[in-house]
């Protein structure tokens, strides 16, 4: 699938700062890492379920090199001073079968709590209905309060299936039968 320019989008943060959210591209690799490299040990153990801290070029490949048909991610880029700066991503990946996604989403902590967050989950929501999925879930750590109410407040239910973390899902069809 060539470059989905269908889901470039200018967009303001709560504050007013202006953001360009697309998709990733594989020349994004030094934004990704930096944003990686830049999240609190906090943040990156609710993204990662662990300290990233050696990112490797292997694994930036993977982030940023993605077949856009059975996987998105949205980064929101901000440009300051000539200078651009991935801070925050939304990802998205089809399972086999074409009928479920699992999402995951980071924000740079010093962007936390302006919106992005919510922003780029309802933007994967999007995505997963126009493709035509029945579900997206995510694996979410119990202690992550602010990702869990996120989703509560778009929808997802939540399951505590273990005591090491909670599963959120939103049946997309049934959004569609509410709307």
């Amino acid at each position: 699938m060539t470059y989905p320019v269908k889901y470039i989008t200018p967009w303001r943060l709560k504050d007013g700062t202006e953001v360009l959210l697309r998709p990733i591209r594989p020349e994004d690799e030094r934004l990704e890492a930096e944003l990686i490299g830049g999240l609190s040990d906090e943040t990156s153990r609710f993204r990662f379920f662990q300290v990233m801290r050696n990112i490797t070029h292997e694994m930036l490949m993977g982030y940023c090199n993605i077949d856009y048909d059975r996987e998105m991610a949205i980064i929101a880029e901000l440009t300051e001073g000539g200078k651009k700066r991935n801070i925050g991503v939304g990802r998205l990946i089809t399972e086999p079968g074409d009928k479920r996604a699992e999402f995951a989403v980071v924000v740079a902590d010093d962007f936390a709590g302006k919106g992005l967050g919510t922003k780029l989950v309802d933007m994967l929501i999007g995505i997963g209905e126009e493709k035509n999925l029945e579900t997206i879930y995510g694996i979410v750590l119990p202690e992550n309060s602010n990702m869990i109410r996120l989703c509560q407040a778009l929808g997802f239910e939540i399951t505590h299936e273990h005591p090491e973390e909670v599963v959120v899902e939103l049946k997309l069809a049934n959004r569609a039968e509410v709307s």
